[in-house]
């Protein structure tokens, strides 16, 4: 009995189910036309905030699934304005779409204010929301790699929380390049406060008629952010995203197993005519491997993670009414290096709210907190991990089971990586931003609105690192603990007040805008090394340490501070003639005196061919326009903070009357004449559309030189101090972009394709008389670098070589004019170096031009589907033509000290192998066969297959019945293949330790991830 009254419950609840699913179904149809009444196919019909829909057929009719909980339908299509109908009651809803180029009525930010995409006259770019979330990256620049002509990035390192090099039209100056960052109106040089998911657009001002209106600060370009902001909703929306992935090294470098090092050892040996003792540790440890087969140890796998771990989590909550507005978003990042214990976690906080508070009267606030807790890689020469695993010999075990102790790596003299790898878990990091914007708008007098601005940035960070105490042998070991912390604090302030005048007069529009602005920030650290701390990371405190007089102390501070002053005007006739013209001056406390201001003007004016009666019935034009720009800025952030007065440093130590005291010396001396790196740039470009806007073009061509760039002038090593800094050089950066984008519909798939290219040639024109620049040391390698005038900055400079001594008589024909050798020490199988000069001796002299990490054009491109509910994206990446100096070579060619090789030495010279490109094997090196040359120097070309994203969207059917607005699932691969001829870990290079004048000098640069991840998309 009681089942039966079960089993009627549950058919009568299943009944009930299905009514009310029933009730809840309906169906919509209609036409969609244009305003002459004509049917359009391929129309898509969705309802709104989901991705289920439909399409209408030949003669623009559909019919379409709906419930009752849909109250709007939105109708799109190629080359007309998307519209939204309300549903109601209605079962039949017929639509009509007007044509029009809606991408050029767009809105897009602008140096303090917006303007239409078709009033622009400067060379602005723009990216959006779904691009920049495509890459897995809590880092904003690294997401604008590769979508934008003229605007280069690439990574600085693989390691987690690592920064990103952007570089807008090409390295204008020796000196600082980075550009100016401006989020929501406020302007700094750090986003690390912002989360991808926080942005929904980016714009980045590259010419100079574009960026004067920022002076001093935006030599280097600009990029400006929009953060998602609140908006009119009948309730709140509430979004949640999250994807979850592992990664891996996306190349493992082939070095020796233990037998083929103790081979390639033995024969070195020989070669440098070495004879050791038959009772000699080291003789019989390498002829015991040479005769068996052993692998021994994979010093990459002992420090990699074979499946690092990566997630992201994102909610979003935004809503508001005709008064208030709001958006709340909270991020959590977490990602594990590929290199063991190295990692970072990230979170962010967003809160933006905007007040209608009078029909006149509106104002806004953003508050942005960001932390990270980071684990940092140690990437020394000697010290470092990767470097010490590429370099210690295969023969010693990473754990000596005899001594329960770590491996001595004493064949190669190295330390162990496994030890190394193992004390990164005390080298922690942490740090705190709070980013704070407030505004207030009012508008008055029909035409006027007053604008007044106030950003705040505040930014401490607490970096701590133990090192133990431990002992190996007596060639690796730490006789005493340290702790070493430092806490640094930062913080900024930027007050912009300005009005704006708009005002239309028939076909006539004029726009005035003047404004004032004030910045100032400040920034101080200290630095404690305390001694004979335990190790216990209970007692990770300054205060442990077991000697309290032993501390070595170190700071530093400073502040700057710039005043503005601004206006721009804009003149619009018809539509068809655009002017602007905008003048700024900065007065920077980096300077004294009459220089301490500068003026920066620009002009720019762009002619809408397509407004002409004589285009006005061209149908196959949608829209053609030319623009051409001139313009000045300024680069205060080349010259350092006090670079007018001589800086003193203290804890040197001197001896009067036999007594030692500490006092200070003069550390670089000073220049009251120092002034603003000015760079001057003209730019001419061409918009154009076609084919309804299905495809669209933009070249530009511009011509940026910096002048009076700033250099140190050489002075006498005997002068004990630093070289002054003077205005005396000047680059020119000379390039042409190029954005395509294609986009159709063929039936219900939807796709664009858009493609971007770059090429830049990058010239020293001046150096102000003064000798060229060497940089980019690399130990017992040398400079690898030089800045000269005619070249690009920073080339690659050694010597040529001319393949290998094959056989005696090669060697016995390099001779000079007199008949004598130009290697004297040279023997078979050493390589051949190129007397350049003819003067008879190979020397620095015959140093020359090895190439560039420049590359000599870059590239992306990116292909989009979208079928029903499925979406699949692709993203391509890659340079031409750069060069990278792969900084190793000297280490795992040579062997030196017993180093570990790469696989390809297996092929060097023998007398039984006379015919290859690798030396013969030897430690001695007579012939210095690895001094800096061209054979360091690898091509840094690059094809790299960066994102693949395949989504679904679940049906508007399903989602009802969960009650959610949208739930797209997808799987997404980042870095999956990248094509090159480098044999490092990656040909993405950034700078080595930072230099400017190292760009594309790798030493083992931290590899880059591939990553697989799976995510979902939810609406609420």
């Amino acid at each position: 009995m009681n089942i039966k009254r079960t089993l009627y419950f549950c058919l009568l609840i299943f009944y009930s189910t299905l009514n009310t699913i029933a009730q809840r179904q309906k169906i919509v149809t209609g036409k969609v036309t244009d305003k002459a009444g004509e049917g359009l196919p391929g129309v898509t019909i969705r309802i709104k905030d989901t991705q289920f829909g439909t399409s209408t057929n030949a003669q623009g009719e559909y019919s379409l699934n709906i419930t009752d909980l849909t109250k709007t339908l939105v109708a799109t299509s190629i080359g007309y304005i998307t519209t939204e109908v309300a549903v109601g009651n209605r079962s039949t809803i017929d639509i009509i779409l007007k044509s029009n180029n809606q991408e050029l009525l767009e809105l897009v930010v602008v140096g303090y204010g917006t303007a239409k995409k078709s009033d622009l006259t400067g060379s602005v770019s723009s990216m959006k929301s779904e691009q920049i979330n495509q890459i897995a990256t809590p880092n904003v620049g690294q997401a604008l790699q590769g979508r934008m002509a003229g605007v280069d990035v690439s990574a600085e390192s693989g390691e987690p929380g690592s920064g990103a090099r952007i570089r807008i039209r090409g390295v204008g100056t020796i000196n600082n390049s980075d550009p100016l960052y401006v989020v929501d109106g406020f302007q700094t040089g750090d986003i690390s406060f912002l989360a991808p998911g926080d942005i929904e657009s980016i714009e980045v001002l590259k010419d100079a008629s574009a960026t004067a209106i920022y002076g001093s600060r935006g030599a280097n370009g600009v990029v400006l952010i929009s953060t998602k902001r609140g908006k009119k909703t009948d309730k709140p929306k509430f979004s949640f995203e999250a994807y979850s992935g592992f990664q891996q090294s996306a190349k493992i470098i082939s070095m020796l197993n233990a037998t083929d090092y103790a081979t390639l050892r033995l024969e070195a040996f020989e070669n440098d005519k070495i004879v050791l003792p038959t009772d000699n540790n080291i003789f019989n440890r390498l002829n015991y491997i040479k005769s068996g087969n052993y692998n021994g140890t994979n010093w990459q796998n002992e420090v990699m993670n074979s499946g690092a771990k990566i997630s992201n989590y994102s909610v979003n909550v935004l809503g508001g009414n005709e008064i208030n507005r709001y958006s709340i978003t909270g991020t959590i990042f977490d990602q594990e290096g590929l290199i063991k214990n190295s990692g970072m976690k990230k979170y962010f906080l967003r809160f933006n709210n905007d007040v209608q508070l009078r029909q006149w009267l509106n104002s806004g606030l953003s508050v942005a907190f960001s932390r990270f807790d980071k684990t940092f890689y140690n990437s020394d020469l000697y010290s470092g991990v990767l470097t010490t695993a590429l370099a210690a010999d295969p023969i010693t075990a990473s754990w000596d089971r005899n001594t329960n102790n770590w491996g001595r790596a004493d064949m190669s003299s190295t330390n162990n990586p496994a030890r190394s790898v193992n004390e990164l878990i005390n080298n922690k990091g942490y740090g705190s931003l709070i980013n704070g914007n407030v505004f207030i708008e009012a508008k008055f007098l029909k035409n006027f609105t007053f604008r007044s601005q106030m950003g705040i940035n505040y930014n401490n960070s607490h970096n701590k690192s133990y090192s133990p105490k431990f002992f190996v042998s007596t060639d690796e070991a730490r006789d005493n603990s340290s702790l070493w912390q430092k806490r640094g604090e930062f913080s900024q302030w930027v007050l912009s007040n300005y009005v704006t005048f708009n005002k239309d007069l028939k076909q006539h529009s004029f726009g005035i805008m003047a404004g004032t602005e004030s910045q100032q920030s400040q920034y101080s650290d200290m630095e404690v090394t305390a001694y004979d701390v335990p190790n216990d990371a209970t007692q990770f405190y300054l205060s442990a340490a077991k000697n309290a007089r032993d501390y070595t102390v170190k700071s530093n501070q400073s502040d700057e501070s710039i005043l503005s002053y601004f206006g721009r005007l804009n003149y619009n006739f018809a539509g068809k003639y655009l002017l602007t013209g905008t003048l700024r001056r900065d007065g920077s406390s980096r300077f004294l005196g009459a220089n301490r201001w500068g003026t920066f003007p620009s002009f720019a004016a762009a002619w809408n061919l397509t407004e002409e009666s004589f285009l006005k019935d061209v149908s196959a034009i949608d829209h053609l326009k030319i623009r051409v720009g001139w313009g000045q800025v300024g680069n205060q952030n080349s010259a350092d903070n006090y670079g007018y007065v001589t800086t003193m440093v203290g804890n040197n130590l001197y001896t009067f009357n036999g007594q030692t005291v500490s006092g200070f010396a003069p550390e670089v001396a000073s220049n009251k004449e120092l002034k603003w790196e000015t760079t001057t740039s003209s730019n001419f470009g061409i918009d154009f559309s076609l084919l309804k806007n299905k495809l669209s073009f933009t070249a530009d061509y511009f011509i940026k030189t910096t002048n009076d760039m700033i250099v140190a002038v050489p002075i006498p090593t005997y002068s004990g101090i630093g070289a002054a800094k003077v205005n005396a050089g000047s680059v020119e950066n000379k390039g042409i972009e190029l954005a395509l984008s294609y986009s159709n519909k063929e039936g219900e798939l939807k796709y664009e394709v858009t493609g971007n290219l770059t090429k830049i040639n990058n010239t020293v024109t001046s150096l102000g008389g003064g000798t060229a620049i060497e940089s980019g040391n690399i130990s017992k390698v040398g400079n690898t670098t030089i800045t000269e005038v005619s070249r690009e900055i920073a080339v690659f400079y050694g010597y040529k070589t001319n393949g290998i001594f094959q056989s005696t008589e090669e060697l016995k024909q390099h001779i000079n004019s007199k008949g004598e050798a130009l290697q004297d020490a040279a023997q078979v199988g050493d390589v051949r170096f190129v007397d350049l000069n003819q003067d008879g001796i190979i020397d620095s002299k015959d140093r020359t031009y090895l190439g560039s990490g420049t590359p000599d054009f870059s590239y992306g491109f990116t292909t989009n589907f979208n079928y029903k509910n499925f979406d699949l994206r692709f993203f391509f990446q890659g340079v031409k033509g750069a060069e990278i100096v792969n900084g190793l070579t000297f280490t795992n060619q040579k062997g030196n000290l017993g180093a570990n090789l790469i696989t390809e030495r297996l092929n060097r010279w023998t007398a039984t192998n006379p015919s290859t490109n690798e030396p013969r094997v030897t430690e001695a090196d007579p012939n210095n066969n690895y001094r800096f040359s061209d054979r360091y120097v690898q091509d840094g070309s690059y094809l790299r297959f960066k994102n693949i994203t395949l989504g679904y969207s679940l049906p508007a059917s399903i989602l009802a019945k969960i009650k959610i607005h949208t739930l797209r699932l997808y799987a997404s691969g980042d870095n999956i293949l990248t094509i090159t001829k480098y044999k490092g870990y990656d040909p993405e290079v950034g700078s080595y330790y930072n230099n400017s004048l190292a760009y594309g000098v790798d030493v083992a640069n931290y590899p880059t991830a591939r990553t697989l991840r799976l995510g979902l998309n939810a609406g609420f």
